[in-house]
């Protein structure tokens, strides 16, 4: 695969459907939204004079307000940092080529190269439908562009060479 290159949209694109679809995301999720339930019943309770103590508190209101705010522009403020992430890695703007092998993957860019066994990868990341993220480690992930497979492995034939060499896979 020669000179792949991911281009920011696409970075931001992939990567935000990871974080989308991540459990801390999905959990996040359902305690904000059991939070804004709480606090608009008690703001309702207290629009309509049954607060306990019959006196009215903006504080249930305020947050209520901020916490739908928060929630509607948390997916443009994670857009935001990936974009800036991308600006700020000068590896991520330099075209990689890969040599897929039975027995490890290389790369090669102006920043250097490596060669990596299968067996080596922690995990792979099928994005669908177009990218393949292979992590050598939990905070780094090599994007194969699986619209430039070789000939020699199309993506259902690097399935089973990551299933053969014991790669736990995950599709998102």
């Amino acid at each position: 695969m020669p000179g792949v290159r991911l281009t920011a949209g696409e970075y931001v694109a992939v990567n935000f459907r990871l974080w989308w679809h991540a459990a801390a995301t999905r959990r996040n999720h359902w305690l904000l939204g059991l939070a804004l339930a709480l606090l608009a019943a008690s703001a309702a309770l207290q629009l309509r004079g049954r607060a306990p103590d019959g006196a009215f508190a903006w504080s249930s209101p305020v947050l209520l307000a901020v916490g739908l705010a928060y929630g509607a522009l948390r997916p443009l403020l994670v857009r935001r940092l990936l974009r800036r992430t991308y600006r700020r890695s000068a590896a991520m703007q330099v075209p990689i080529s890969y040599e897929l092998t039975a027995a490890e993957i290389r790369g090669h860019s102006a920043l250097g190269h490596f060669a990596l066994p299968w067996a080596a990868l922690r995990r792979a990341v099928w994005v669908r439908p177009d990218w393949l993220l292979l992590y050598p480690t939990e905070a780094a992930c090599y994007y194969l562009d699986l619209r430039r497979l070789p000939a020699a492995y199309p993506a259902d034939e690097l399935a089973a060479l990551l299933t053969g060499h014991q790669v736990p896979q995950v599709k998102s």
